[in-house]
């Protein structure tokens, strides 16, 4: 019993560890006309060519931006739902009406989806590039404004934990 156990405890680990997970991201959300911090589970991948491909929706007028240390820009509002990568640097994001906030650097947790445009969000959130370098940030305005079907896994941001299957 006890090997047939382990065995079993085993190929779980297995399937734990090569089973692609959905894509986790942090997410600037709105709720009752409010900016909110959200861990956002979006689409499943699909495989190709060894590699787990995450669909993002229909992007439109994508660019770089730079941006020189220690920027603050304070309270803004999304221009249009997009997706915001960071390449280089560092972010740290805050809300008006709430304690939570996020620091973001490249790696695992540098993706994030902003939602909390004007005409949703009365408070909108804070936006500061406190570190020494310049930051670089991808952006991809969704086409057409379109929320991307999603799973609320919490509130607040999303943590390593909730991006572990991209990370190993």
């Amino acid at each position: 019993m006890t090997l047939l156990l382990l065995l079993l405890t085993f190929l779980l680990s297995l399937i734990i560890h090569t089973t692609a997970q959905s894509l986790n991201v942090s997410t600037i959300a709105v709720q009752n006309g409010t900016s909110v911090l959200e861990c956002w589970s979006l689409a499943s991948p699909t495989s190709g060519r060894g590699a787990q491909n995450y669909p993002l929706g229909d992007s439109s007028n994508a660019f770089i931006g730079a941006i020189p240390p220690h920027t603050y820009i304070g309270q803004a509002w999304a221009p249009s739902i997009q997706y915001s990568m960071i390449l280089q640097g560092l972010v740290h994001l805050s809300l008006p009406n709430s304690k939570d906030d996020i620091h973001i650097q490249p790696g695992p947790l540098s993706i994030i989806l902003v939602i909390d445009q004007k005409n949703v969000s009365i408070s909108g959130h804070i936006t500061e590039f406190p570190g020494e370098e310049m930051t670089l940030i991808a952006q991809f305005p969704i086409t057409g404004n379109q929320v991307p079907v999603h799973t609320v896994l919490h509130s607040g941001p999303c943590g390593v934990d909730d991006v572990k299957g991209l990370i190993g």
